[in-house]
């Protein structure tokens, strides 16, 4: 890194206005000037001593006291160097206007689109640059600024283009049509019946069963084949990061649980590593290892149920059937441990709320003796099925230059060939103190990112047997009076403990200034969460970079030229939650 900092100093003397490198948090940002963004983008993308191929995030700050209010962040990772660097642009309130990236990386068409959303700042040469999470005619202004209230401005959408019940029928035979209109439904002489000068509009969704949640799609068809897939998101919207701006750290860990609802532990698991980095803390071995537990049998939770409902669209039944047996056993014993199935509220900001108790140990050491039958069971029932092979093999290709261009992560990357998995790469947890493998695909097609959830499923089972085996005695949470309370025994029989408890969780722990990136290997690919602390109990601002947010950015890539029925294939290839989503 230290090569790279000094080469771009040299080569770019004027666009570089600081770097800051955090050694107790191993990350560097780097503040250029806005009109040399494009140049240093480039050669940070090419460059060959740390080439950041990937873009991992784009987000914006408001800083409305300042003479340049707005800071976009641009979140870089050298996938070979496995280096993370920040970029940080800072721009006027009069003219909040920045060069677009999407001609270095196509990942930031989707990610620029959300920052013009909610901040306002507009990207020069952007492709298709209007609202994606607020209604496009949205005319309240930009929910993310700091004088926009929480609770909105009570503006609703108009559908005037929605005719009324009682409307007459409309008459066409009043109206002159163009001939030039005439002609864009005829066919072209020499080109096949179905080839038209203007492609048929299609909408799938938002109350399509197979989209997985409330989202819309408009496809331009030639016949059945897909000309363009183009995503409409927000029905979903619920604003957790301008709600989380007005909650303190502990009172936002519930609303990660509605982020990606069939995976909340995961999403707990996120949200306190980054605020656990953010204070410094250390949290202890027992705790790590029940963690780590709790995350891999989340994941089985999330690849069962992936895999059943990724069945059930393409045409089998009985899989959704068995996938939910094994399912429902796994959430009886989170029900035993946290006392819920679904929204868990389970980790807490230096370990967890409860311990791992020798009873469930027993549960989930029983589980495992059967649980890799029973996914040779799901494999011999769809692995070689015909029907199973031809809506899956060879479609929705996409390349391993592609994935990493378009910012993907989890087994969306990993089926396209490139061997990264957080949890290798930035070990956390106790993963690095098992063995275990991560399964790499070879062709990018549906087929292989449905192997790679299979292989992940096992391998998530030898991770929880190997956790078992070393689970050691000790405390479950951190000894850090200043930001945690103390244990419930103890503040039941204590008066200055039960002060400061309620103390604690009254006015909330007080972080450093300071800002901090931490990335998750959740089921769906990375989950990462930056915070930008102002030393107040409640975060100045806090991103949530989602993995099906991301990927949706390539769905236009890896449907066109496939037919209508694949695109129910190319929604759940994703694993998508539209609450995570839409945020």
């Amino acid at each position: 890194m230290k090569v790279l900092l000094d080469n771009l100093k040299a080569k770019f003397p004027d666009a570089i206005l600081g770097i800051r490198v955090d050694a107790a948090r191993a990350e560097t940002a780097i503040s250029i000037a806005a009109a040399h963004l494009l140049e240093v983008a480039r050669y940070l993308h090419d460059a060959p001593e740390a080439t950041f191929d990937h873009l991992t995030d784009i987000c914006s700050v408001d800083y409305p006291e300042d003479r340049l209010r707005f800071e976009v962040v641009y979140h870089l990772h050298s996938l070979p160097l496995r280096q993370r660097l920040r970029l940080k642009v800072r721009l006027t309130e009069d003219d909040p206007t920045i060069a677009s990236v999407t001609g270095i990386w196509k990942g930031a068409e989707f990610l620029e689109r959300e920052v013009f959303d909610m901040m306002g700042i507009r990207f020069s040469g952007h492709p298709d640059l209007r609202r994606i999470l607020m209604p496009e005619d949205y005319a309240e202004g930009y929910p993310l600024r700091k004088d926009f209230p929480t609770e909105g401005r009570g503006w609703r959408s108009e559908f005037d283009f929605i005719p009324k019940m009682d409307d007459s029928p409309l008459d066409i035979s009043a109206f002159e049509i163009p001939e030039e209109q005439k002609n864009a439904f005829r066919a072209e002489p020499g080109l096949p019946s179905s080839r038209r000068k203007e492609e048929l509009l299609l909408n799938m969704g938002p109350q399509h069963p197979s989209t997985h949640g409330v989202l819309r799609v408009v496809l331009e068809l030639d016949g059945e084949r897909i000309v363009k897939a183009t995503p409409d998101l927000g029905y979903l919207h619920r604003g957790v990061e301008k709600l989380s701006e007005g909650l303190t750290y502990m009172q936002i860990i519930p609303h990660t649980d509605r982020l990606d609802y069939v995976c909340a532990m995961s999403n707990n698991y996120a949200y306190v590593r980054a605020v656990e980095k953010l204070l410094e803390i250390t949290v202890p071995v027992r705790a790590e290892y029940i963690r780590t537990i709790v995350a891999e049998m989340q994941r089985i939770i999330g690849h069962l149920f992936w895999l059943g409902t990724q069945a059930l669209d393409i045409g089998a039944m009985t899989v959704f059937f068995w996938t939910f047996r094994e399912r429902e056993i796994l959430l009886d014993m989170f029900e035993k441990l946290c006392g819920a199935r679904l929204t868990l509220n389970y980790y807490r900001i230096g370990g967890v709320d409860s311990d791992f108790t020798p009873e469930l140990v027993q549960r989930m050491k029983t589980f495992l003796q059967t649980f890799p039958e029973k996914v040779k069971e799901y494999d011999s029932l769809i692995a070689s099925n015909r029907i199973w092979l031809g809506r899956t093999k060879n479609v929705a290709v996409l390349s391993a230059e592609d994935a990493i261009n378009f910012g993907c992560t989890g087994p969306v990357l990993r089926g396209s060939g490139v061997a990264y998995d957080v949890r290798k790469v930035e070990p956390y947890g106790v993963y690095d103190k098992v063995e275990w493998d991560v399964p790499v695909g070879k062709h990018g097609d549906t087929y292989d990112r449905y192997w790679i959830r299979m292989e992940e499923m096992r391998q998530s089972a030898r991770i929880i047997a190997q956790c078992l085996e070393q689970l050691p005695a000790g405390p479950i949470m951190a000894e850090a009076p200043q930001y945690i309370p103390p244990p419930k025994e103890l503040v039941m029989r204590d008066m200055e403990s039960l002060i400061h408890h309620f103390i604690i969780y009254t006015q909330g722990i007080k972080p450093p200034k300071a800002e901090t990136y931490c990335a998750t290997e959740a089921p769906k690919g990375e989950l990462g969460f930056f915070i930008v602390s102002d030393g107040s109990p409640r975060p100045y601002r806090m991103k949530i970079r989602s993995p099906s947010f991301v990927h949706m950015g390539a769905f236009d890539h890896m449907a066109r030229g496939y037919l209508i029925s694949d695109i129910i294939t190319i929604f759940g290839t994703y694993d998508i939650v539209m609450g995570e989503c839409d945020r």
